[in-house]
């Protein structure tokens, strides 16, 4: 046994145990500041297309030819808002966000130094329209929160001899929380809802840090 691949095996700390069953995607938390009011710039999606009618920020799925998470961020952005890359400044990485729906999330988040919406010239394909909403608004209303359960159901072939029979027929999984914002009658939830609501929560502990050094 070679204990130097032991070492090896532990160098990277952003390792994802069985990341490679998962799709690995990219999201760009992009904030801007229009009218004096810094705000996220997010997309309705266009009809047609995956969670089509939803709202999000831009992102995408990373491709082979990006040569990282990173660039497959600005990449999206760019393609999906119509705008050089110039106007796009990558503050760093956010996070790793993952879901039950097989997806790993690479999560940026940055500026995009715009003055007006006029400047951007969205891909019809995939972005009915743009939105520009204050971090303020969500600094100021609580989402609301509905919780669903997800549920685990053996397939036929699940015939593995000596495991507890209670697996062998479909059992309950673990309940996540749901958060839902209503701005202008668009609604914003699902994995775009769970980042701003961790977004929010983790400035407002930031600034408390900050108040207390200082």
């Amino acid at each position: 046994m070679d204990y130097k691949i032991f070492k090896k095996m532990t160098e990277d700390e952003n390792y994802i145990l069985s990341g490679k069953k998962f799709d690995n995607y990219v999201i760009f938390i992009g904030i801007c500041e229009i009218d004096e009011k810094p705000s996220f710039i997010l997309e309705k999606r266009a009809i047609g297309i995956r969670q089509g009618g939803e709202i999000s920020f831009p992102g995408g799925k990373i491709e082979e030819f990006d040569e990282n998470p990173e660039e497959s961020a600005i990449r999206e952005t760019m393609e999906e808002l119509g705008i050089p890359r110039e106007k796009i400044d990558i503050i760093g990485k956010y996070g790793i966000q993952t879901n039950p729906y097989g997806m790993i999330i690479h999560c940026y988040l940055g500026l995009i130094n715009i003055k007006k919406l006029e400047e951007l010239n969205p891909q019809k394909s995939e972005v009915e329209r743009i939105l520009c909403v204050p971090l303020e608004f969500f600094f100021n209303t609580p989402p609301q929160i509905e919780k669903i359960q997800l549920n685990h159901t053996p397939n036929k072939f699940m015939q593995i001899k000596n495991i507890p029979d209670s697996y062998r027929k479909p059992w309950k999984g673990y309940k996540r929380e749901i958060y839902f914002w209503e701005y202008n009658c668009d609604v914003i939830w699902g994995i775009t809802g769970e980042i701003i609501f961790d977004f929010i929560g983790r400035y407002n502990n930031m600034r408390n840090y900050f108040e207390n050094i200082l």
